[in-house]
């Protein structure tokens, strides 16, 4: 624990959980650490019950503070001395390697690590081990949007304008999302739009607070987004308010748009999204009659096995209404992590170099292998991603060993139990973290890393915009940092230069290393961040602020230097409801839990507003099947069985049901959703598969206690 300090302080800092990145301010009074919201441009001095929370774990009991390390797999861990610990890793690693090459070791990152680690862990992967094998937990969260936007506009930013844009416009369409949950303080944005009378549209199948909220819900039928917005597209062709000019001047592809969009007359539609003709005639009206639209995306409609398709659609439809490149206008897309944004700019996809530098391209290899000292040929071409590593699990030339940082893919991986064997077959798991999640808890060895009020760092927030968070205050006496624990090891297999723990000297090889690329980092410092300078990349020199909205030149980073529609069609759904399983299931975050909930689990405050994970139904559908509000409802698909608590709603759609993707001993939502894919993005079916429910016969009580005596 953090010794008792008898003086009290505070400091500017930025939020650890999502994509807004928000001001916060930390005051310590001995062991207390309170943090307030201060005001900043993207939370406007608001911050949500998570960020409230944050100070509670750097105290915490639960925190690792030694090395672990289970010596046989039969047996618990045993505390480590940090030299066993890297020794141990090491000679592991160099043994897999030599015996099944390099690429049987993945090393897999999160989006919750800063620019400097992502970029130090993905170096490492490549030059230090040598692995094709590299991806992140960004794949289950912007990998669609991300492979969308760099088809259509050439370019992977989630927001190419400032947030503050969002009040500015004159009508916001928001499809599959829920901010105000899962970002709260979104909602000063949103209410500044309010104020001056200006419309906001909310596409989900749920009827979610943020819908809740919304001048118009539609309350389309899961899987269907693509078909709503090529239906769209079509009334506002029909009518004659697209906007041809820019069109012509500035895109390539949309004759076969056009010709796409046949398919998707107005009754058409209605009868695959639920929508009412009249309900699509007037939001067409809506989208034609002004001149300022915003349309953002979120997990919604990404994690689909059709996700890119979907987001590309509502691409097509900013496209066709000229929106991209124009003020208080634009198509966006929701960045959930912390550092979602810049994760991916530093290398931790393996088809992307730092920068977003592509990893098949000569040129850019040629680069980066020139910075990093090494022959071109050496450096590692894309491999796997995480889903096809698991899809592949068992066959030959699967991986035998897994470095994980900062992130939890036991819970947050579809059809979780296929990633279970595969971790039961593996030689050696190494697991870097702050607490024992559950894929730290069947790991081999547990590194204990440090938090971030214990670490100077660099995140990229979901606008673009680089922010530095300052180290507040020392790690635990044994707990090391990230950067650390890379350098050790990278040191004990052989290669003492290169991999510094120091994070400024590591931005300062970012600068190089991203320098001229499409996420140009070159004229960000340390020094201008901590002045307070607002920088966006790309930022090519020390005179520039880098660019706070894209497009606007109306240039794009394409081989024609023009924005690419690209025509969608129907997408089948992998799996319907059915008379044996008639309901769709969809998952995702709650405002009170955090991704896998690994941290906001252990917040008290937290825990108290939502102990467990629910089942969220209609409640005519809950009354039909005998279901109590607050009792335990058994959740089936074809793959696995949970227990969720029930909670109604009295207008959700009678078809839909949601489910948190945080765990508990009852369940796990992921042991219930599809292995299958979007083939161009590899983001799993999160958000839709076939379920039935049923009430539990036995009262509360007894469940719990039965559910106890099982294990």
């Amino acid at each position: 624990m953090i010794k008792d300090i008898s003086y009290a302080y505070n400091a500017y800092t930025h939020c650890p959980f999502c994509g807004l990145q928000c001001g916060i301010e930390i005051i310590q009074t001995g062991k207390e650490f309170e943090i307030k919201p201060r005001n900043f441009p993207t939370n406007k001095g608001q911050i949500c019950a998570k960020g409230w929370n944050a100070g509670t774990l750097i105290n915490h009991p639960d925190r690792l503070l030694n090395p672990l390390i289970r010596f046989d797999k039969k047996e618990g861990f045993k505390i480590s001395s940090w030299n066993t610990a890297i020794d141990l890793c090491a000679k592991k690693l160099s043994r897999i390697r030599a015996q099944w090459g390099n690429d049987s070791i993945f090393v897999y990152g999160s989006g919750s690590l800063s620019n400097e680690k992502a970029y130090l862990l993905g170096k490492f992967a490549r030059i230090v081990l040598g692995t094709a094998s590299i991806d992140y937990n960004g794949r289950y969260c912007m990998s669609s949007a991300s492979k969308a936007l760099e088809m259509a506009l050439g370019i992977d930013r989630g927001l190419s304008f400032p947030i503050e844009s969002i009040a500015q416009t004159d009508l916001l369409i928001v499809v599959g999302a829920n901010p105000l949950e899962t970002m709260p303080p979104l909602k000063s944005h949103i209410e500044e739009l309010k104020k001056r009378g200006k419309i906001w549209v909310v596409i989900d199948p749920r009827f979610t607070l943020t819908a809740q909220h919304a001048d118009i819900h539609l309350k389309i039928k899961p899987g269907s987004d693509h078909i709503l917005a090529n239906g769209l597209l079509w009334l506002l062709v029909h009518q004659n308010k697209i906007d041809w000019s820019y069109i012509r001047n500035n895109t390539t592809g949309f004759e076969e748009v056009l010709n796409n969009l046949y398919s998707f007359w107005p009754s058409q539609v209605e009868a695959l999204t639920g929508i009412s003709q009249d309900l699509l005639q007037k939001t067409a009206e809506l989208l034609g009659s002004h001149s300022n639209i915003i349309i953002l995306t979120g997990r919604g409609c990404e994690q689909q096995a059709h996700g890119v398709a979907n987001v590309l659609s509502y691409i097509n439809l900013s496209l066709a209404l000229g929106l991209i490149g124009k003020p208080y206008c634009g198509f966006g897309t929701l960045t959930g992590q912390g550092n979602g944004q810049g994760a991916r700019e530093m290398g931790l996809k393996s088809n992307q170099l730092p920068g977003c530098r592509s990893n098949w391209d000569f040129k850019d290899r040629n680069f980066i292998a020139k910075l990093w000292q090494i022959d071109q040929e050496t450096l590692p071409l894309p491999g796997n991603t995480i889903t096809e590593a698991i899809e592949n699990s068992g066959k030959n030339g699967s991986i035998k060993a897994m470095i994980v940082m900062g992130a939890n893919p036991l819970i947050s991986s579809a059809h979780n139990s296929r990633l279970k064997a595969l971790f039961s077959s593996l030689e050696f798991l190494v697991v870097c973290d702050s607490f024992l999640s559950e894929t730290a808890a069947v790991a081999d060895m547990v590194l204990p890393s440090a938090l971030w009020a214990e670490e100077t760092a660099t995140v990229t927030n979901l606008e673009g915009r680089i922010l530095l968070r300052p180290k507040i205050l020392a790690a635990p006496t044994n707990v090391k940092t990230d950067l650390e624990i890379i350098h050790l090891l990278a040191e004990k297999l052989g290669f003492a230069q290169g991999f510094p723990p120091d994070p400024y000297s590591i931005f300062e090889e970012i600068r190089r290393a991203t320098a001229g690329a499409p996420a140009d980092y070159y004229g960000i410092t340390y020094s201008r961040l901590a002045h307070g300078e607002e920088l966006y990349w790309p930022c090519p020199s020390l005179l520039s602020q880098g660019q706070k909205e894209l497009f606007l030149s109306k240039h794009f980073p394409t081989e024609t230097g023009k924005a690419r529609f690209y025509p969608v069609a129907l997408q089948p759904l992998v799996e319907e409801p059915d008379s044996k399983y008639p309901f769709f299931l969809t998952t995702g975050r709650t405002l009170y839990h955090y991704q896998t909930a690994v941290q906001t689990r252990r917040l008290p405050k937290l825990h108290q507003k939502e102990p467990t994970p629910f089942i969220e139904m209609h409640a005519s559908v809950g009354r039909q099947l005998g279901i109590k509000e607050g009792h335990y409802v058994k959740v089936e698909t074809r793959r696995g069985v949970g227990y969720y608590k029930a909670k109604f709603s009295s207008k959700q759609r009678l078809d839909t049901l949601f489910v948190p993707f945080y765990p508990h001993e009852k369940a796990e939502a992921n042991s219930l959703t599809l292995p299958n894919f979007d083939p161009l993005s590899y983001m799993p079916s999160f958000k839709l598969c076939a379920a039935r429910i049923e009430a539990v016969s036995e009262p509360q009580q007894q469940f719990d206690n039965k559910k106890k005596d099982k294990q």
